[in-house]
């Protein structure tokens, strides 16, 4: 009798000291660490993404004109790195802060449209459905609530799951957020941690949405997420290096799918690039074409809160001495006038939603998509800072709709025209 009491003693105080070691380690990480920073990769533990023998690698032909722009523009905005691609050449390219064309920079959330990728992959090969209830793959949460079968995978990826779950600030070590960023056990978390705070439907930004798509893609592949990245992303884009992917740790190896993918500049660049083309890489379909297409423009996007599948969109604008001249170019140019507003000048500021949308990370991370301008921006740094520009504002108004022409000086700006 004694025995059985020593065991079971032992074994309780076993699972106490281990719930308390996770939670010493969350916490300690996350004071000593404090909110989230573009260094974070280097102290994280991580996996290897590997790349493959070939390597893919654009043209470069700088524009003089926009390289003039953006020198001065980026200068002091807290950018470590700065690509600008038009017509598969990299026309603009940029580095800061001892950071290089070989440097691995973090993405933050701009990993989660890779995982939107991989989704559409995993469900072309028979995997998984987007309309399957994600019970089907995770069925112990029905143990913890029977409402977990009315969320899709669909609603994990527009962020619509109604899963209860604080995203801000992760600097509280029992906020939702510092756990999945903090944590070190991140898979039993999603198993046997997650509560129902509404129906699902309803957009509301939420990372474990995110994190929950890991989880399912581990099952359905059989394999870990960064191997399946590796196989259907790495190696047919071409990369130019390994990447890495933060994991919460060392014995457990969950991949912080909802963010934390980190690359060379040029890499996630070819990302971008693979959406542009339709999701086909040199003749090849990568990511089916009917994945691409539901978010392939932003007018499709804004349509569903200016988020879908996990990308994002932004409107653009320019101003016009009419109202009636603002439509006129909307139609002329195949964008969606949103609106206007006179200015004191006497000049209308017009706005618009065009074809383009992004990838998009906590603290300015960028992978812009322009598919009428065939551009490509990526922007990776920490939180933007800038007197006159918004970076939302500098990549979809100057830059991928053109408007830093009209900033240069009237000899330059002229020369651009010719």
């Amino acid at each position: 009798m004694k025995t059985s009491i020593f065991k079971i003693s032992t074994l309780v105080l076993l699972l106490i000291t281990a719930l308390y070691c996770e939670s010493c380690t969350m916490v300690y990480r996350s004071i000593v660490h404090g909110q989230a920073d573009v260094t974070d990769h280097t102290w994280q533990p991580k996996v290897i993404v590997e790349k493959g023998t070939q390597e893919f690698t654009f043209a470069v032909n700088t524009n003089t004109e926009l390289a003039s722009f953006l020198d001065e523009t980026l200068q002091g905005s807290n950018t470590n790195a700065f690509m600008v691609i038009k017509n598969d050449t990299i026309i603009y390219e940029r580095y800061f802060n001892t950071y290089n064309e070989e440097s691995l920079l973090t993405s933050f959330s701009v990993g989660k449209s890779f995982v939107s990728a991989l989704i559409g992959i995993a469900q072309e090969e028979g995997l998984l459905h987007e309309k399957d209830p994600i019970t089907k793959y995770l069925p112990e949460l029905l143990t913890q609530d029977k409402d977990f079968e009315k969320i899709t995978i669909q609603h994990l990826l527009n962020m619509q799951s109604g899963i209860k779950f604080d995203e801000y600030p992760i600097i509280n070590p029992f906020t939702g957020m510092a756990r999945l960023y903090y944590g070190t056990n991140i898979r039993s978390k999603i198993t046997n941690g997650m509560t129902i705070e509404e129906a699902p439907g309803r957009f509301n930004y939420r990372s474990i949405d995110t994190q929950v798509l890991g989880v399912i893609l581990e099952r359905v592949t059989q394999k870990p997420l960064q191997e399946y990245l590796s196989e259907k992303l790495w190696k047919p884009l071409g990369m130019k290096s390994d990447a890495t992917w933060t994991v919460d740790s060392e014995r457990n190896k969950m991949v912080k799918a909802f963010c934390c993918l980190n690359a060379t500049t040029e890499d996630f660049a070819k990302f971008g690039r693979l959406y542009l083309q339709g999701g086909q890489w040199n003749g090849e379909q990568i990511v089916p074409a009917a994945w691409v297409a539901k978010t392939d423009s932003g007018k499709k996007i804004r349509n569903h809160q200016g988020y879908k599948n996990k990308w994002w969109t932004s409107s653009h604008y320019d101003i016009f001495p009419t109202v009636e001249e603002g439509k006129a170019y909307a139609e002329a140019n195949n964008k969606q006038f949103l609106g206007s507003k006179k200015l004191q000048s006497g000049n209308y500021v017009c706005y618009f939603q065009g074809d383009d949308y992004n990838a998009l990370g906590i603290l300015g991370q960028h992978v812009y998509v322009n598919p009428t301008e065939n551009i490509i921006v990526v922007r990776l740094g920490d939180s933007w800072r800038h007197h006159k520009f918004y970076l939302s504002e500098l990549i979809y108004t100057y830059i991928g709709n053109g408007r830093y022409k009209k900033m240069l000086p009237k000899k330059e700006a002229a020369a651009v025209v010719k």
